[in-house]
């Protein structure tokens, strides 16, 4: 009788053995590890761009200047573009208010009709909305 439970008991702890196991193996998955190729190439970045090329240009003016310049001056183009930063309905606002009086006739009323288009645009569909 005491070899008989001696091998029934060996049974059933093999049989708990094998049923964990398995259990585990279903519940929780197996287990597998992460593996890196390789390490990844850097990227390819062009120094030279116009933007990063342009970096810094205007710093001179007031060490070389006694800081009476600002570089806002120094740039050529519309007197309604030097030192303006906004979107397309801001823009022809200033220009209307800077130079609308001398422009000729046709430009006049083109920005005239671009402005209404913007107006309605923007009371509709804006961020603010």
């Amino acid at each position: 009788m005491s070899v008989f439970g001696g091998l029934l008991k060996a049974g059933v702890s093999f049989c708990q053995s094998t049923l964990i196991l398995t259990t585990r193996s279903i519940y929780t998955g197996v287990s597998c590890r992460i593996r890196m190729h390789a390490i990844p190439e850097l990227k390819k970045v062009d120094r030279w761009t116009e933007k990063r090329s342009m970096f810094g240009v205007y710093d001179n003016v007031g060490i070389l200047g006694d800081f009476k310049a600002h570089p806002r001056e120094l740039i050529v183009g519309p007197s309604w573009l030097r030192g303006f930063k906004g979107n397309e309905l801001q823009r022809l606002i200033r220009k209307k208010r800077i130079v609308g009086d001398r422009m000729m006739t046709l430009d006049k009323h083109n920005m005239e009709k671009r402005l209404r288009f913007l107006y309605r645009r923007f009371n509709r569909y804006g961020k603010h909305r």
